[in-house]
């Protein structure tokens, strides 16, 4: 995958790359939580206690960020970048 097709991703996904690492963007923050409760539909305990946070919760944005982390490293893999 090239630069700007990883680029791309991370915006798809709602990320963007600091310093620190990556971070969640609003717009990840919102496919996340509704991956969150997809999660904890289909019986995920974890799931279940951070939809239960409040939004802002810096937990909840913790676990967000994370599963969004997760789908762009499962789509990076699945294009062998």
């Amino acid at each position: 995958m090239s630069p700007t097709g990883r680029q791309k991703a991370l915006q798809r996904h709602g990320l963007t790359e600091t310093p620190e690492g990556l971070d969640v963007t609003w717009q990840g923050f919102q496919r996340a939580a509704k991956r969150a409760l997809e999660l904890r539909d289909a019986g995920s305990e974890e799931a279940a206690r951070m939809v239960a946070l409040s939004p802002d919760h810096p937990l909840r944005w913790e676990y967000a960020r994370c599963i969004q982390i997760e789908a762009f490293t499962n789509e990076m893999s699945d294009t062998g970048f």
